[in-house]
């Protein structure tokens, strides 16, 4: 389990996204993602099923959907949370929907294999 980091700013009180976090297809399902919040910022983290690698059905990075994620601790929230997800999607990312501050993911996906 290697826990991965992105983070969001905003200074204009627009949407700004992280970078999409590839998830483990062949790891357990269950992940668990924090959020920590500097100043003051509103966040949701996002799943998507869609995956631009896909040697069978390869979907375009700019038509992939996004789907607020389950844990609702971590949709629209504007303070420090966690939550656990029991099935992962394909990938994961963090929405900064406002604000003037900083919002930082960290994902820790678990495994069977050991380090």
């Amino acid at each position: 389990m290697q826990p991965i980091t992105v983070s969001t700013t905003s200074a204009a009180n627009a949407a700004t996204f992280s970078r999409p976090v590839r998830m483990d297809s062949w790891a357990n399902g269950e992940t668990i993602i924090q959020v920590k919040v500097a100043g003051t910022a509103n966040y949701t983290v996002q799943g998507s099923m869609d995956d631009p690698n896909s040697v069978t059905d390869p979907v375009p990075v700019a038509n992939m959907t996004w789907i607020d994620c389950a844990a609702t601790a971590l949709v629209a929230a504007n303070a420090n949370a966690q939550g656990t997800l029991t099935a992962t999607p394909i990938f994961l990312r963090l929405k900064q929907n406002s604000g003037n501050g900083t919002a930082t993911m960290t994902v820790a996906q678990f495994s069977n294999a050991p380090l």
